[in-house]
């Protein structure tokens, strides 16, 4: 048992916040738990995209309630980054049967042609989203990673 200096009585720690952030801060429980349910999270996912059509389901937390963007960065067969896409034609995406993207050119959603983290696509979820990305790709297998931004 730890005892503090001159008290003869253990240092149960008491009076050591009890919920994160109280001590770096001073905020509140309520606003710590506004802070967290405002935090951006993300999720990835890694597709081979054969040649043809293929379509990748996403699942993505049960607790997500707004889908902020998403950003794709595009790799060689061998799995290393590349600056583009090469094989792949074209990609649709679809949050809940409305289509956001379609029929767009991949290399407009990598960070070839922006400067933020990734594209703001705002839509609002409710925790069971069906969430797809379409491809077709006329060429070789192609290997796309991308990252679903929400909160």
């Amino acid at each position: 048992m730890n005892f503090k200096k001159g008290n003869l009585s253990p240092d149960l720690g008491l009076n050591a916040p009890q919920f994160p952030g109280q001590q770096v801060k001073g905020l509140s429980i309520d606003q710590i738990r506004t802070l967290i349910k405002k935090q951006i999270r993300m999720k990835g996912f890694s597709f081979n995209v054969v040649t043809g059509q293929s379509t990748q389901n996403i699942q993505l937390s049960g607790t997500a309630r707004i889908l902020m963007g998403i950003v794709f960065v595009p790799r060689d067969i061998t799995g290393v980054p590349v600056t583009g896409f090469n094989q792949i034609g074209s990609l649709s995406f679809k949050v809940n049967n409305e289509i956001i993207i379609e029929n767009a050119d991949p290399n407009f959603l990598t960070t070839l042609l922006m400067t933020d983290e990734y594209y703001y696509l705002p839509r609002p979820l409710s925790g069971t989203d069906e969430i797809t990305i379409s491809f077709t790709n006329p060429g070789l297998v192609e290997i796309c990673n991308v990252l679903f931004y929400y909160i």
